[in-house]
């Protein structure tokens, strides 16, 4: 699983993307607007549970979600997806409560 990915994300209020690590427990990332993303995943079975941050840059951020996240605040992401979650299907993950879809696109393993 080690692998980085683009990721593709739409929320009611807009649209996004960036790339993300996701490898040996790890989530590390970066979306166009600069946000940060960071935490961690487990698996179980055929499942991946994810429990990682989004970190707003400076000066903030209009999240797609329509939320602003002010400079340097943090916000929890939580979702649970099938472990081959990068086959294009569209995922959900909980952002401050709303859903937002977000789509997978391995670019390569990561050693």
């Amino acid at each position: 699983m080690s692998a980085l990915y683009i990721m593709r994300y739409l929320g009611q209020s807009g649209i996004g993307f960036g790339s993300i690590y996701v490898g040996k427990g790890v989530i590390v990332g970066v979306d166009a607007a600069n946000g940060r993303y960071h935490g961690t995943y487990t698996e179980a079975g055929e499942r991946v549970k994810i429990k990682a941050e989004l970190s707003a840059p400076p000066g903030g951020a209009q999240l797609v979600t329509g939320d602003q996240l002010p400079e340097g605040q943090a916000v929890p992401l939580t979702a649970d997806w099938p472990a081959d979650f990068a086959d294009g299907s569209a995922r959900e993950i909980m952002v401050m409560g709303r859903t937002v879809q977000v789509t997978f696109e391995r670019v390569g393993d990561v050693p």
